[in-house]
């Protein structure tokens, strides 16, 4: 370890893709629900 507290870049970046991963998933998940309670 470097010493860095907030790890290393790879660790930031796999996080930080990770929960951008996961709200892109989750505006998708609401948006089909919407389309489809919308359009029921």
């Amino acid at each position: 370890m470097t010493g860095d507290t907030a790890g290393p870049l790879w660790k930031r970046l796999a996080w930080m893709g990770a929960i951008w991963a996961m709200s892109v998933a989750t505006l998708g998940a609401v948006a089909m629900v919407l389309r489809w309670w919308l359009n029921g």
